[in-house]
């Protein structure tokens, strides 16, 4: 098991990511508010101290390896946030999830934090197996899923598409070769 540490930071393909503090809260609340994000995602309270307090709750989790909530800057601008949860050390899995994107980070960023994200889970984290779930209606991010990240649907709930992708699918998908990372 290979823990990151409360002071992780990371700078790569010319991003920076550590994990998220308390004072990452009204950035957080501004995201899971906004209405172009809010649609797909679950209903938050525009209220920065229960964000503080969810913040603190989830420090828990993250000390003791289950949870990592991720910020992305671009220079000193937060653009992205992404989650890794529910990791099963045995079976080398965990969900990815709760990413958002600032309505004005620009796109080829956005998409280089997600590569930054899987290099994290798989190269630091050691984990395999991703799997997500992407709400039906979210048809840019399922399309993004199935044609550039190469993920393999291996159900569906009523609302949701539940996606898989391993270091093999990885391999194959086109994202680091589309944004020139390798």
């Amino acid at each position: 098991m290979s823990k990151i540490q409360s002071d992780f930071e990371l700078d790569k393909y010319g991003i920076h990511v550590r994990l998220v503090r308390e004072e990452d809260a009204e950035f957080i609340v501004n995201l899971r508010t906004n209405p172009q994000n809010a649609r797909f995602i679950g209903h938050t309270d525009n209220d920065v101290s229960k964000q503080i307090n969810w913040i603190r709750e989830y420090k828990k989790r993250e000390e003791a390896g289950v949870d990592y909530y991720f910020i992305f800057f671009e220079g000193n601008k937060p653009i992205v946030l992404d989650r890794i949860y529910n990791i099963d050390w045995l079976q080398l899995s965990y969900n990815s999830g709760s990413w958002l994107s600032a309505p004005d980070a620009n796109a080829k960023s956005v998409m280089i934090c997600t590569a930054i994200y899987n290099d994290i889970a798989q190269d630091v984290l050691g984990l395999l197996l991703d799997i997500s779930k992407i709400d039906k209606n979210n048809k840019r991010v399922v399309k993004f899923q199935r044609d550039v990240i190469n993920a393999y649907q291996y159900g569906e709930t009523e609302q949701d598409y539940l996606f898989i992708s391993t270091p093999e699918t990885r391999k194959g998908n086109k994202l680091k070769k589309f944004l020139g990372l390798e």
